[in-house]
């Protein structure tokens, strides 16, 4: 079993390392090849590698040109992953007799690009609303990861790409009448506004933007935090509410993606509503260091691992060989 994972982005990122990590875990069991950009080609390890240059996601020549990879290779499966390597997976699809198989990541307008294919996963079980021939396998926590128990002594944190869709703006606005530290860790787009935000508030002296903590050092920032707030209107997973349980650090925000699936009601808002993300904040805050743990890390660890997933995503894979052999 040759299984081949698109991904189209030139960042590395969520997806890509979601990435990343199933095809190293899987690897002991079946071929496992990434298709990428020739950017994050490095980031990859040991796992075999295709440079492809895929151009627009709507060219048939493009989509030849990835056929004829796959066919040579002896690909049995292409798994896509993200919108853009969906829409492509669509043409792969029509255009030969490959498997395809998709994972959502994240919310889109409509599903049209994922109906018809062989196989579709969710990360959460919004995703994948009637959409047939799915399967919900939940995102999981980094396996680099220790776990080791947070000492909560270190500032609460936030964590994500600086756009608007995570909400940023709205919880510095939240943060006017919190003594707290708060450190928001990501870059992007919105670091200038949100700078401008912070400054406007005067909140300088409680809210700071870390653009320079790479994926591999964040671990070091869930050692100390007193919590992660989620402040996103809309989520997919998201992972850093697993890596935070993980170390168990006290989770709040909005009511997203698989976060009710893992936090209480208590300690969650409304997508997008700022006065209800600041009544939250300025109720749950001081109650951090009360919060306890265990329990939903215990979860955590049996549900929501690469084990688990690679289990599942195997499952499928050899579901789909089978019934064409």
């Amino acid at each position: 079993m040759k299984i081949a994972h698109l991904v189209s982005s030139k960042i590395f990122a969520g997806i890509e390392q979601h990435v990343y990590e199933l095809s190293s875990f899987m690897s002991d069991v079946s071929d496992q090849f990434i298709i990428c950009d020739e950017s994050i080609h490095h980031h990859m390890g040991t796992i075999k590698t295709k440079s492809l240059s895929i151009g627009s996601r709507y060219s048939p020549l493009n989509t030849y040109k990835l056929i004829k990879f796959l066919n040579r290779n002896k690909i049995s499966i292409l798994h896509c992953h993200g919108a853009k390597a969906s829409i492509i997976g669509k043409g792969v699809k029509i255009f030969s007799n490959i498997k395809v198989v998709i994972t959502i990541h994240g919310h889109k307008k409509n599903n049209i690009n994922f109906v018809n294919m062989d196989a579709v996963i969710g990360v959460n079980k919004l995703l994948i609303e009637n959409i047939p021939k799915s399967t919900y396998i939940p995102n999981w926590f980094n396996p680099s990861h220790a776990g080791e128990r947070s000492s909560r002594c270190g500032p609460i944190i936030a964590i994500g790409r600086l756009e608007q869709v995570k909400g940023f703006d709205q919880l510095i606005k939240s943060w006017i009448n919190i003594k707290e530290q708060l450190e928001i860790i990501g870059s992007g787009p919105e670091e200038q506004n949100l700078n401008q935000l912070i400054h406007d508030l005067s909140l300088s002296d409680r809210i700071k933007i870390i653009t320079n903590c790479d994926y591999n050092s964040i671990e070091n920032k869930y050692k100390t935090a007193t919590g992660l707030i989620i402040s996103s209107h809309r989520e997919g997973g998201p992972r850093v509410l697993l890596e935070a349980i993980n170390h168990e650090i006290p989770v709040l925000g909005s009511r997203v993606g698989m976060i009710p699936d893992l936090i209480p009601r208590e300690c969650l808002s409304k997508p997008g509503n700022q006065e209800s993300l600041q009544i939250l904040l300025e109720e749950m805050v001081p109650m951090l260091a009360q919060l306890n743990m265990e329990g939903i890390k215990a979860a955590l660890i049996e549900n929501y691992s690469v084990k688990s997933a690679a289990k599942k995503t195997k499952e499928i894979y050899e579901a789909l060989l089978k019934a064409s052999s």
